[in-house]
């Protein structure tokens, strides 16, 4: 009797902690027209393959830590200190950040900022990273490419599927 009662209650604890484990390694992929997919690190990369999305475009996405209090002033002070750190080292020539803003879409915020890389193989990649922030879970998301109207198109693109998840309550 008693080694029964200690494999329920092994088995109670177990079941109790790994639905919290699972949450955090939860990754979520989309099935997007004309994108190649892959996840690595828990980062799900998406890699233009058609004509849709603009030769060296790349977005990816994953599942942060949910901080709902992170404010629009530290999350452009991060990424500006990423930028002067990164800029004058590697192949990065200049890395400058722009056009930080909030804004909130079917109740998820929406933290984002612009950053072009100009590196020394003389091009230049621009990108919109962001942070989106629901209910219950946190993404980012980050769109990349070699021109700013592909880099703003593919983020839009992508933004309004992310927001959905984002969105949904629970963990």
């Amino acid at each position: 009797m008693k080694v029964v009662f200690a494999l329920v209650a092994v088995l109670l604890v177990a079941a109790l902690l790994l639905p919290q484990v699972a949450a955090a390694q939860e990754t979520v992929a989309l099935a997007v027209e004309g994108w190649r997919q892959e996840t690595r690190n828990d980062i799900v990369y998406y890699r233009c393959a058609s004509e849709i999305c603009a030769a060296g475009s790349v977005v990816s996405t994953k599942r942060q830590p949910h901080r709902p209090a992170v404010s629009l002033a530290e999350f452009e002070t991060h990424h500006r200190g990423l930028a002067k750190q990164n800029s004058g080292s590697g192949n990065v020539i200049t890395a400058r950040v722009t056009e930080a803003r909030q804004r909130v879409i079917d109740g998820v915020r929406v933290i984002q900022i612009s950053r072009e890389v100009e590196w020394t193989s003389k091009t230049k990649t621009f990108t919109i990273e962001a942070r989106l922030i629901g209910k219950g879970k946190s993404f980012s998301l980050v769109s990349d490419s070699p021109k700013l109207e592909w880099t703003v198109n593919n983020f839009e693109g992508f933004l309004r599927r992310m927001v959905d998840i984002a969105g949904i309550e629970g963990n």
